[in-house]
């Protein structure tokens, strides 16, 4: 299986963009500069080990994905993708809505 920077790099800029990312602010949590992650993006230049793992760590994927376009949990990843982007002081009303949201289907499906 080959490796592309420029797939890696299209896979970085669509998720960065689900997460509702702008590219400064992407690069600003990743503590790189603007201008490398761009060269990420176009598939122009290639990253550390240490780099992928912050980058996938913060649009909530697997380095397998960012590198091969694959992983384990795929059905998953754009509830993920979504659920990233909720500030830590929202977390709990926002899994309490999804358990009620839940209950709610499970409900409907005995009646």
């Amino acid at each position: 299986m080959e490796i592309s920077n420029v797939d890696i790099g299209n896979r970085v800029r669509q998720l960065r963009k689900e997460c509702g990312y702008t590219q400064e602010q992407l690069a600003e949590y990743a503590e790189i500069s603007v201008d490398f992650l761009g060269l990420i993006e176009t598939g122009r230049s290639s990253m550390k080990v240490q780099n992928l793992a912050k980058i996938a760590s913060i649009l909530n994927v697997t380095t397998d994905y960012l590198i091969y376009g694959t992983s384990p949990y795929k059905e998953n990843a754009r509830i993920n993708t979504m659920l990233s982007v909720v500030p830590d002081s929202k977390r709990k009303q926002v899994e309490k809505l999804i358990a009620l949201f839940l209950n709610a289907l499970r409900s409907d499906e005995d009646d």
